[in-house]
């Protein structure tokens, strides 16, 4: 299991911490008033952009450049060109369907084709050296990096699936989506605990901030939505990180 761990964890920074807002939006040849005078290379018939996705998957693949240090650098290197090509054909078929079908939906299929590949490597190879020393250290860091980027921008795509039409540009640390990290980090916090009632004062203090706003129908489903969203996300993760 550690194993899997490691490459999960990687593969998690990979394709989230090293990966900008820029790089995610011009990969999928994304349009908008942000672009300027970049978003004449990117057409609405375009579904991807070559430089940016080549970008995003040789990105990638530099966490994985750890594993020299626990494995034979042969089996390394194979592992990094096999992660480089699949990946960079995942993704492109991920940019193909965004404009095709549900964000939401092809970024589950995203990430369990990416987790698919990872096990199926593990199949064949293995880590050399023993790690079950870190392995309670590496179950806090995958706990940690599940529940700050990943879930924020699930968010983000199912609120664009729902409301297509909305001109808010969400970014990943806008002041929301940070507040959802601290409801995301307490919420597992409190849980770890076993302090089930205690998440309910994450709500109430949201809901008392927002008074006013809530009065607003649209805004009153777009809060119930993201909130109620982020908190069954962060439950979902602690429930895998307590199976691990």
């Amino acid at each position: 299991m550690i194993d899997y761990l490691i490459l999960i964890i990687l593969h998690l920074i990979g394709d989230f911490y090293f990966q900008s807002t820029k790089v995610a939006r011009c990969k999928n040849a994304k349009t908008g008033t942000i672009c300027g005078d970049c978003k004449e290379k990117c057409n609405s018939s375009s579904w991807c952009n070559w430089k940016y996705l080549l970008i995003h998957s040789l990105l990638y693949i530099v966490p994985f450049c750890v594993l020299y240090f626990i494995m034979e650098w042969e089996y390394v290197t194979v592992i990094i060109i096999v992660l480089l090509v699949t990946h960079l054909l995942i993704d492109l078929g991920t940019c193909y369907f965004n404009k095709k079908t549900r964000q939401t939906v092809v970024f589950i299929l995203d990430q369990l084709l990416h987790i698919g590949v990872l096990c199926t490597i593990l199949r064949v190879l293995s880590v050399c050296y023993d790690l079950s020393a870190y392995y309670k250290m590496l179950k806090i860091v995958f706990l940690g990096l599940m529940l700050i980027i990943p879930c924020s921008i699930m968010i983000n795509k199912l609120f664009n699936d729902i409301y297509p039409d909305s001109d808010d540009e969400k970014g990943i640390f806008d002041i929301g989506s940070m507040i959802g990290i601290m409801e995301r980090i307490l919420t597992v916090i409190f849980a770890s605990f076993g302090n089930y009632p205690a998440i309910a004062i994450i709500i109430t203090v949201k809901t008392w901030d927002r008074t006013n706003d809530l009065q607003e129908p649209e805004f009153r489903n777009k809060y119930l939505l993201g909130t109620l969203t982020s908190l069954v996300l962060a439950l979902l993760i602690f429930i895998g990180y307590k199976m691990l």
